[in-house]
């Protein structure tokens, strides 16, 4: 399974964001290639910056919700992954895929720490 989301302009706007709105972020889950990826348009709109990680090196996972919109934090192993200005059910999916597949997972080695 493949899931997709990215910042909502209006969380953005009224979070103190209006930069992002042209360059916002985008995250990507995937349980089959068991990865999260974060991805970012750079402020001159040239390249994308892009961080991807696996399931097994994700230790906690925070949700910051807003007035309008969420904001995502994955720590991992040596350091955090995130993304701003979500829609609140977005960030709820993302999570509930990772516990969804953490718990599938039970019996043959836990991969949050």
């Amino acid at each position: 399974m493949r899931f997709e989301a990215t910042s909502a302009p209006d969380a953005l706007i009224f979070n103190g964001m209006p930069e992002h709105v042209v360059n916002p972020w985008t995250i990507i889950v995937d349980s089959v290639e068991e990865t999260i990826t974060v991805k970012k348009r750079n402020w001159h709109l040239v390249g994308k910056d892009e961080q991807t990680l696996s399931f097994r090196f994700i230790r906690s996972i925070k949700i910051d919700q807003h007035m309008f919109g969420a904001d995502i934090h994955i720590k991992i192993m040596g350091g955090t992954i995130s993304a701003f200005g979500l829609r609140k059910s977005d960030t709820k999916r993302v999570k509930e895929i990772l516990l969804e597949y953490n718990s599938s997972k039970r019996g043959k080695g836990i991969i949050f720490a």
